[in-house]
């Protein structure tokens, strides 16, 4: 994961949201006891929160990555994901779904990224673990403020400070960076285990193709970092053997750069002399 820096929010999104929010705010207070019995559902309008611009915008702040796993089109295509879901919530990973889920949150654009449809639909869905159940806005007025979450929010956390990565394998450095990896499901099946998950064969599977193929991204990079530190060792060069090595060092730049799939495990491998552990 990276930092997502978000820009200004769409005005159409914004416009039309703030409109569709005090709507369904009046709706929910109206017929309050169907809501919370999930007789009555909140479904959000795709065409405000899932419109060309909110995507395009997502798209170019993400440089088309998914925001917790930072594949491209590895993984599958994307979704506009609501960070706190929007329609229902669980409390446990495939566990069973609460109403209302979070609707007035349905068009803020805080609460708005572009995830892969793996991390979104297959292992996250409307899961949505936090520390104190107290705490959960649906029962304290709709307020957010003392929730504490334990997924990783792309733009409010900083992912530096809770994953880092040895080789190609993501590790949490916080409870919270455990979590948001092994229920997210982009690390391995070990990851699981700690927190006694119980994957199905398509979790499996997805978490297995993710694994093997950020691996081989790994090791390439791995190779071309050690044949320029050969040629660094190696001395002076010729002309031939100074553009090959800056060649190099630019394939390693940018595979660090946030545009780039896996950047942060790139930029941890740098950082660590793609130490082996």
């Amino acid at each position: 994961m990276i930092k997502i820096i978000k820009s200004e929010a769409p005005e159409k999104l914004m416009k039309n949201g703030s409109v569709q929010t005090k709507i369904d705010r009046d709706e929910y207070l109206k017929n309050k006891l169907k809501y919370d019995s999930g007789e009555l559902k909140f479904e959000a309008l795709s065409t405000i929160y899932n419109s060309d611009i909110v995507r395009e915008t997502l798209d170019c702040i993400q440089k088309n990555k998914c925001c917790y796993c930072e594949t491209k089109s590895t993984r599958s295509n994307s979704d506009v994901e609501h960070f706190r879901p929007k329609a229902a919530y669980s409390s446990v990973f495939k566990g069973k779904s609460m109403y209302p889920g979070y609707f007035w949150l349905a068009y803020d654009w805080d609460n708005l990224f572009l995830a892969c449809q793996v991390c979104n639909q297959i292992f996250k869905n409307d899961f949505f673990p936090i520390v104190d159940e107290n705490t959960r806005a649906q029962v304290n007025d709709f307020n957010i403020r003392n929730e504490s979450s334990l997924f990783i929010h792309p733009s409010n956390d900083d992912p530096e400070n809770e994953i880092e990565y040895r080789e190609s394998i993501p590790f949490g450095k916080t409870e919270k960076g455990k979590k948001t990896i092994a229920y997210l499901g982009f690390g391995s099946l070990e990851h699981g285990k700690e927190f006694g998950i119980d994957y199905s064969k398509k979790h499996k599977i997805r978490i297995n193709r993710l694994f093997e193929e950020r691996e081989i991204y790994y090791q390439e990079k791995a190779k071309i970092y050690q044949t320029i530190k050969l040629l660094e060792k190696k001395g002076e060069l010729d002309f031939e053997g100074i553009e090959v090595l800056n060649g190099l060092k630019n394939i390693i730049n940018n595979a660090q750069q946030e545009h780039s799939e896996w950047s942060s495990m790139i930029k941890c491998a740098v950082k660590n002399e793609f130490k082996e552990y």
